[in-house]
């Protein structure tokens, strides 16, 4: 039993699940009922990743995410993968047109249609910027590369907005920023790449929030469309289960977290979903908790039928009236920020770092399940130690020679690890 009905998500929304008549928005949905299963791989070695890769594949997973430098050997990489059958993603350090053309002659060395590979490949300067405290226009020019190198079902205008969630955004903040960000690369490339768009987002354990802010990402995409004058097609939408609702303590729990915000995700209508394992925040590779983390989607599908059903919040007073008001508050702030010059602008003057800062801040949970709500009487993994928790003035003075202030990624255990741990 909770102790009151009157509930509210950490960023201050009500909370109330009321199931009545309401009107059909239409945000649409994923062309297919089924989403892709991605799992990801950090490439050291070109060999060991490939024999991860086929592991994880003969596993069941149908997307494959690596996070690796142009100057690795990508046929390595993908030998003995059939890429006509999985979802293929490239997060590149360096050089993106570099590793399109790998990708191209692999192709044509395996002789494999390019209009049957499927992926992305993730070149976004803006989030570059915000991570890294830089701007480089010269990956402005990479991404007019790929536009002439990437396969037509092979994504390439990317925009990383799960870096905004990742950094304590509250869901409208998320959303706002995702549609500023797109706002830039319309107004940069027009029509180019319209078809080949890719967003990012995090998946929350607020599982009615997930659902609509999924919705009301497709809601904006098309507004956004329509002021531009553009056709309306496919927004793709990658969501994941990020390390930031992870605690340290009594990781297990980490399981239902997931769940959760797969569950949100899947039912809000994402088009792929990565679940993170539940040791991620412990930072070492685990081979059982990434099969884990893959069964936990086919118990949506296979076991909870979601792969069969299309849009079930459509309907919902509540789901439906809580997309409408995130589509409103996110198009007030992409609004706010287009007023400002663009996101470039609004995160050179710091407007989005001092917006997001004092949303974590106030989101900032007071108890956290295993941690200091019936925390876990095993304490920490071996190996483990808690972070004291980095303020504004601190963060700041770190990157002053900057040219941007870098977002911070948070964990909202985080701080009250650091209290465990002082008092243990």
């Amino acid at each position: 039993m909770t102790d009151t009905n009157d509930r509210a998500y950490p960023h201050g929304k009500r909370v109330a699940p009321l199931y009545t008549e309401a009107p059909d928005q239409q945000p649409g949905f994923r062309s297919n009922p089924w989403w892709v299963m991605v799992q990801e791989h950090a490439v050291v070695k070109e060999f060991a990743a490939n024999d991860w890769a086929l592991q994880r594949l003969k596993h069941g997973a149908s997307g494959l995410l690596f996070y690796l430098y142009d100057h690795q050997y990508l046929p390595r990489i993908l030998r003995d993968i059939d890429l006509r059958y999985i979802q293929l993603g490239l997060v590149v350090e360096g050089s993106g047109p570099e590793v399109m053309e790998a990708l191209l002659h692999h192709a044509h060395n395996e002789i494999l249609p390019l209009d049957r590979i499927n992926g992305f490949i993730n070149i976004d300067p803006i989030e570059i910027a915000a991570r890294t405290g830089y701007w480089d226009e010269n990956k402005m020019y990479d991404l007019g590369e790929l536009s002439r190198l990437a396969p037509p079902q092979f994504k390439f205008m990317c925009v990383n907005a799960n870096f905004y969630g990742a950094c304590g955004a509250s869901a409208e903040t998320q959303l706002g920023l995702a549609l500023a960000h797109l706002d830039f690369y319309l107004e940069a490339f027009g029509e180019v790449g319209l078809a080949q768009y890719w967003l990012a987002l995090t998946a929350g354990t607020h599982l009615f929030e997930e659902m609509a802010k999924i919705r009301a990402m497709r809601l904006l995409w098309g507004r956004l469309l329509e002021t531009y004058g553009l056709p309306q097609v496919h927004l793709e939408i990658y969501a994941e289960t990020s390390i930031q609702h992870q605690s340290a303590l009594d990781v297990e729990t980490n399981l239902l977290r997931a769940s959760s915000a797969a569950f949100g995700a899947i039912t809000g209508g994402a088009d792929a979903l990565q679940i993170r394992p539940y040791t991620a925040v412990l930072g070492s590779d685990d081979a059982e908790a990434e099969r884990l983390a893959l069964n936990q989607q086919y118990l949506f599908a296979y076991e909870s039928f979601l792969d069969r059903v299309e849009d079930p919040a459509a309907g919902s007073y509540f789901i439906e009236t809580l997309t409408q008001e995130l589509c409103e508050s996110a198009w007030a702030i992409a609004q706010e920020v287009r007023a400002m010059g663009g996101i470039l602008e609004a995160l050179q003057s710091n407007w989005i770092q001092d917006k997001i800062w004092t949303e974590a801040n106030k989101a900032a949970p007071a108890h956290y399940l295993g941690v200091n709500k019936f925390p876990a009487a095993t304490g920490f993994k071996e190996g483990f130690k808690p972070k004291a928790p980095v303020d504004r003035a601190a963060h700041q003075k770190k990157f002053v020679d900057c040219q941007i202030e870098p977002l911070r990624p948070i964990r909202w255990a985080a701080a009250l690890e650091n209290e465990y741990g002082r008092q243990a």
